[in-house]
């Protein structure tokens, strides 16, 4: 895209949805300004310089449901401060640190006064799955260090040249980067997550959406952003499978409308199954009865 200087922050909020995701910006600041730069180094990888006046970035939830993204940004900062707050937590944004948000997941950039810095972007999967909850690596410092002092200069390097490099260049200049930034997140200290609380989390996360025909282990474990075989140990441990446990909440759903007399249908539909002779054996094979034989006689 090309470079852009701006004058309000309503066409802030556009330029960086524009280069980044949507998002929403406030600033009570009336002589607003601010610039954005991006170079575009693959289809997942960029790097943007931005520079503005004070003023809040918001991506929240409301946002991110009609916008959904995948991706992380790094916030390598230049000049002024800042703080970042995701999941709980907020850092500190100072010249020379860096830190690291999710677009999956709200969060709140609060600039207090004139600030620049380097935003370099990548997609989720370069962050790999451990086992604690990917937000947990979120909004924290990344460690100080050579490593963060590389990525800092060779971000800062190959975002000021305005050149358009080589095949072979921009291949070896993002799998640098990408490298780079994986070596520093991994050296943040995240606090392990309980697995108690986490296994809670997911169990009231099924109870909340399985009437949705389209809830999977798979998609547990990425809505809790751990592997599906993290999330399967978890449950496993506790004597139970994630699969049974979808199962069973969906069965037990479906019980409770048909003893209140709904039809055979629409239990299975409020229940998550979207075939109803599928629905029909499950429940034969977990409660020994058919569907219609729990309906109260006079329905």
């Amino acid at each position: 895209m090309p470079p852009a200087r701006v004058t309000s922050p309503s066409q802030w909020a556009a330029v960086c949805s524009d280069a980044f995701v949507p998002l929403a910006v406030r600033s009570t600041t009336p002589s607003f300004s601010a610039t954005l730069v991006q170079r575009r180094l693959s289809d997942t990888v960029a790097l943007t310089r931005v520079a503005s006046g004070p003023s809040q970035v918001v991506r929240d939830r409301e946002i991110i449901a009609a916008s959904p993204r995948e991706n992380v940004l790094i916030s390598l900062h230049r000049s002024g401060t800042g703080n970042v707050t995701q999941s709980g937590r907020s850092v500190a944004l100072a010249p020379g640190t860096a830190t690291m948000y999710d677009t999956s997941s709200p969060y709140l950039l609060d600039f207090p006064g004139r600030m620049s810095e380097i935003v370099l972007q990548l997609p989720r999967d370069t962050v790999s799955k451990t086992g604690n909850a990917f937000s947990d690596l979120t909004a924290r410092p990344l460690p100080a260090g050579a490593g963060l002092r590389m990525l800092h200069a060779l971000a800062a390097a190959s975002s000021s040249s305005y050149e358009q490099p080589l095949d072979l260049e921009l291949d070896a200049l993002t799998e640098a980067l990408t490298s780079l930034a994986a070596t520093a997140i991994s050296g943040i200290r995240a606090a392990p997550v309980e697995t108690s609380v986490l296994l809670l989390s997911m169990r009231t996360y099924i109870g909340d959406h399985f009437a949705d025909v389209r809830l999977t282990p798979e998609v547990v474990a990425s809505a809790h952003h751990v592997s599906l075989r993290f999330a399967q140990k978890l449950f496993e441990h506790g004597g139970d499978s994630l699969a049974a446990c979808i199962r069973r909440t969906r069965l037990e759903e479906a019980r409770k409308l048909l003893e209140a007399g709904a039809r055979v249908y629409t239990a299975a539909h409020r229940s998550g199954y979207d075939d109803l002779d599928s629905f029909s054996r499950a429940f034969k094979r977990h409660y020994g009865v058919t569907p219609s034989s729990s309906r109260p006689a006079s329905a």
